[in-house]
């Protein structure tokens, strides 16, 4: 299924591992290990990578970071399958999660790591930003992919919130109990939602920041919201969630979404105000873009209902 780097590292004894699922990566991962260096230092870290598309990316870590592990798939594997490869051959006691194409803070593995302090918290994940500014097309998606996930300097909550697998730190034994599903899109969500049901907390920080580089294209934008409303009406049903308990009865009221989406998140943005400029500027596309997402969450939960 794999190879990997037979070296010098196998005989490292890290205390943490980074692991980064990557598809396509080649432009932006370069970008993600350099921040993971400057955060590891001072760290006994192991930084691996699970790589499935062939793309050249396996080759440029190799020769340019011949410090981090490399795992090359020879087919292509979900962003959950990539993780819960990672998760098994990770070494260290506390394992996390980025994703190719974004950067971390300096601080990022000792402020994730801290909240692991109390016993009952099981897994940690932060907050959103983004990198590409004159990415008008990938601002939208941003705000529409990660409206529960702005900075902001509220206080840490506990099972009130699902964590991204872009920015995630877990207890090694948590992987004991639970894995990521075999899916690239709300692989994180119903892996948060496990976490809790085998009895650990959930900690989300939105003062941890990563940044993110944002999709582009706007055939990309109506394409890539179609899927997440896709694959948000699959773990709603999943989850049988309260939230959404008369939308899944009556999916028609999904088109209503939009009342609550914008105002959720203009008021995510306050505080953040080169965020929020940027969101006023781009709302009307957001708001085609819950539609489409709208129109594909619809499709999926009747066609579901035909089959049941």
């Amino acid at each position: 299924m794999r190879s990997s780097d037979e070296t010098e590292l196998d005989k490292f004894e890290p205390d943490v591992t980074v692991v980064i699922p990557a598809y396509k990566g080649i432009t932006t991962i370069k970008a993600c290990i350099e921040s993971l260096l400057v955060a590891s230092q001072g760290r006994r870290t192991e930084i691996l990578v699970v790589e499935s598309s062939q793309d050249g990316t396996v080759e440029l870590v190799r020769s340019e970071f011949p410090t981090v592990r490399v795992i090359a798939c020879a087919e292509q594997v979900t962003a959950g399958g990539a993780r819960n490869i990672g998760a098994r051959e990770a070494r260290g006691r506390t394992i996390l999660f980025v994703d190719q194409d974004c950067v971390v803070p300096k601080d990022w593995i000792e402020r994730l790591t801290q909240h692991l302090s109390k016993t009952e918290v099981g897994i940690v994940g932060g907050a959103i930003g983004f990198r590409n500014w004159f990415n008008y097309s990938g601002s939208a998606v941003y705000f529409l992919e990660f409206l529960y996930h702005f900075p902001s300097r509220k206080n840490t909550t506990f099972n009130r919130n699902f964590l991204l697998g872009c920015n995630l730190c877990c207890r090694r034994e948590v992987f004991d109990k639970v894995q990521f599903p075999e899916r690239t899109l709300a692989e994180d969500v119903l892996f948060s939602s496990r976490v809790q049901e085998a009895g650990w907390q959930v900690a989300y920080d939105p003062t941890i920041v990563v940044l993110h580089w944002n999709r582009s294209g706007w055939d990309e934008f109506f394409r890539y919201n179609a899927k997440m409303g896709r694959a948000s009406a699959q773990y709603h049903q999943v989850l049988k969630s309260k939230e959404f308990e008369w939308v899944l009865k009556f999916p028609w009221l999904i088109f209503l979404s939009p009342l609550k989406i914008l105002p959720k998140i203009g008021f995510g943005l306050i505080g953040q105000w080169r965020y929020f400029l940027r969101f006023l500027l781009l709302a009307p596309m957001c708001l085609l873009g819950n539609w489409a997402w709208g129109w594909a969450f619809w499709k999926e939960v009747r066609a579901a209902q035909k089959t049941s």
